[in-house]
């Protein structure tokens, strides 16, 4: 998941060419709530070499946790990217029932500023069956899970439904980091895809077992 870091300006012309070697990434993070999945992507946040984050933050929770000023406008998003954090809360630009019209907005601009410059890039979603849920996927966020590894876009999503996720999202996912998950219909929704998934329901608080689909290789940590 490393790369040699470039650099991003606001308002730059478009000039990087599409460089179809670079693997995929789409992070899946789950489990119950308390079980330590939000930290764990919070950590990597913080610690990954990425030319540029961007957070869809509806809810204020990334702002708040990671001491950033959020974006609420375009002109505020495209300030923020020279810092390699955009955290975008979309209540200002599209209220109430207009949220999805947000993320979708958020997606397509995201695509559109990586293409600005190399290194890898991560765009941060929590919850993000909200805006995808198991029966709808907007076009924009269909072309980040598809094509992103083009302009080394990483999509990196927690939850504690993943049930409620795509199919697309989870079939295309390259890693699953797992936290305490007993229910069921959850375990389910990841078995298809990673056989030895039910481990998760007997971790404690604070471990996760992440797995990478490409290799099949498995690592047990804790984040707490």
């Amino acid at each position: 998941m490393s790369c040699a870091t470039g650099r991003l300006e606001s308002g730059s012309p478009t000039f990087s060419v599409p460089d179809y070697s670079l693997p995929a990434c789409v992070t899946l993070i789950f489990g119950q709530s308390g079980s330590g999945k939000t930290t764990f992507a919070f950590r990597y946040l913080l610690n990954v070499n990425a030319a540029c984050l961007f957070l869809f933050d509806d809810r204020g929770q990334a702002a708040a946790r990671l001491k950033l000023r959020p974006c609420g406008t375009a002109a505020e998003c495209e300030a923020a990217v020279p810092t390699r954090w955009v955290c975008f809360n979309p209540h200002v630009m599209f209220p109430g029932a207009l949220l999805p019209d947000g993320f979708r907005w958020f997606c397509h601009w995201v695509f559109e500023v990586c293409k600005r410059g190399p290194g890898k890039k991560v765009l941060f979603v929590d919850e993000l069956w909200q805006w995808a849920d198991a029966r709808t996927m907007p076009v924009e966020l269909e072309n980040v899970i598809r094509t992103g590894r083009t302009e080394n876009l990483e999509l990196l999503s927690c939850t504690q439904r993943p049930r409620e996720y795509h199919v697309l999202i989870r079939s295309q996912a390259t890693e699953f980091i797992a936290f305490n998950t007993r229910e069921p219909a959850e375990l389910d929704a990841i078995r298809p895809y990673w056989a030895g998934v039910d481990q998760a329901a007997a971790l404690p608080r604070g471990s996760f077992i992440a797995v990478n689909r490409e290799s099949g290789a498995e690592l047990a940590g804790r984040v707490f």
